[in-house]
Parts: structure tokens; sequence; C-alpha cells
């Protein structure tokens, strides 16, 4: 290596470190390309069986190409129910159910009109978050870190001193982990707007009666009224041994005072009785 180039090498490789990037996307505004939205709908519907609201779902995922991300089936008190064939969820006992559904944008809306027909749409929310300018960010600084990338490889190749390409290697794994890392960033944000994510809330309506067979309750009313009745007993056992003491005490107090009341009749007719008619007179 002669003077020349060992003077000229550490020059190139210094203005590939420190020039500044191009940004061949950065002037690209955001309202020029077409909007990335992600979107989340919640939603809670009554249907009249929470197990045939769900198999309607699966259908309508299955025929729009969605994915069933969560399925949930529980009681009114919350205890999970599990499938256990291959038609029903329980023994039919009142149900509520919790499906979240991801969607392609492009049948996002025929998606939520079928899910309209299932039942009777108690509540809906919506969230559009409009993530285009920041997509539009994120890929003109990937394009300017892989154009940073190619320039260093370039200097590498170039490169004639060890210091040189030591120097130009830890800058090409800093770029490369930036890119990676952008990249997949850049990847997540696409998944999310090209899948749309609607959570949908099933819930049965309340009997006024909750009938067991043909009973509709009776025989459990005769049952809590013999429970209640024995419930007061016991109570009145309890209260009528607590306050035994109490009551001990009392008779014997009772018995002491009949015993002295009558001591003190018993001495006044006495004195009554010995009294003459001479004394009297």
């Amino acid at each position: 290596m002669d003077a020349e180039s060992g003077g000229i090498a550490p020059q190139v490789a210094d203005e590939g470190l420190n020039a500044a990037p191009s940004n061949p996307a950065g002037d690209v505004a955001a309202d020029t390309v077409d909007r990335l939205i992600i979107r989340n709908k919640t939603m809670r519907l009554e249907v009249e069986k929470v197990d045939e609201a769900v198999m309607a779902i699966e259908k309508l995922a299955s025929e729009h190409d969605a994915i069933i991300t969560s399925m949930q089936i529980a009681t009114d008190d919350q205890t999970p129910i599990y499938r256990y064939d291959e038609t029903t969820y329980s023994d039919g006992a009142a149900l509520r159910g919790y499906v979240t559904v991801r969607v392609p944008a492009d049948d996002y809306e025929a998606f939520l009109k079928g899910i309209n027909g299932i039942g009777t749409v108690l509540f809906q929310a919506e969230n559009a978050d409009d993530v285009t300018q920041q997509h539009v960010d994120m890929a003109a600084r990937l394009d300017n870190l892989r154009a940073e990338e190619i320039r260093l490889r370039e200097f590498f190749d170039a490169a004639q001193k060890v210091e040189e390409m030591l120097s130009i290697e830890r800058e090409l794994s800093r770029v490369r982990g930036e890119i990676e890392s952008l990249d997949a960033q850049v990847k997540y944000l696409e998944r999310q707007v090209a899948m749309a994510t609607v959570t949908i809330d099933l819930t049965e309506p309340k009997p006024l009666v909750r009938p067991s067979g043909d009973d509709w309750g009776f025989g459990q009313a005769i049952t809590d009224g013999f429970r209640g009745a024995a419930g007061v007993i016991r109570v009145a056992i309890a209260l009528l041994i607590a306050t035994a003491p109490l009551w001990l005490l009392a008779l014997v107090a009772f018995f002491i005072i009949r015993a002295l009341l009558r001591q003190r009749t018993r001495k006044h007719a006495e004195a009554m009785a010995s009294v003459t008619p001479t004394d009297e007179a």
C-alpha cells in the first residue's frame, strides 16, 4: 500500500461513517399513499343460545379467512364451561361467551354485517388508529439504513488497513442490528393493519324463573322453608343455653324472695292471733 492510497482510505471510511444518510422515501407525504388503519372493534350481543352463536361466529370466521385467537364459554357466575362434545357446551345452564377474532381488513365490514345478524347488539365501540405517517417514517429510515449498509460494505472492500476494517465492521454490525429491529417493527405494523381485531361478548337473556325439570321451584321453596324454621329453632336454643346462668340466678332469687315473704306473712299472722280481746278493750 503506497502513501497516497494509505491517506485516501481513512478519508473514504470517515466519509462513509459520518455522511448524512439519503432519504429517498422521507419526502413522501403520508397523504400521498394509501391510509394504514389499525381497527379494533368491541361488541356485546344478546343471543338466544350462546353455544349456537359461537358456532355461527366460527362459520363466519371460516368464510372470511378470519382467525379466532381466543374464546371462553362461562356460566353467569363466571364458572368456565369446556366443550365436552362437538355441539354442546353445557347442560343447558345460562351461558356467557367471549370470542376474539382477527379479520382480514378487506373482509372487515362483511364480517361485522354477519355478526350483527347473530343477535341483538347491546353495545359496540370501535377504535381506528391511523399509522400511515408512522409507517412512512419507519420505511424511510429502513431504506436509509440499508443504503448506509451498502456504502459501508463498499468501504470495507476498499479498506486496506486492519484498523479501518475493524472500525467499518463495527459500524456494519450496528447498522445490521438496527435494520433487523426496524424491519421487525415495520412488519408487525403491517400485520396489525392487515388484520382487524373484533371482540364479541355474548350473553343470553336472563329468565324470570329458572325451573329445574317440571318442579318450577316449589320443592326448593318448601325445602328453604323448613331450613328457615330449623334455623329459627337453632337460634332460640342457642340463646336459651347462652342465657341459662341468668335464668338460674333469677330462679334462685325468686324462691328466696318468696320464702322471705311467706315467713314475714306468717309472723304477722301469728302476732295478730296472739292479741286477746281484753287487751283490745
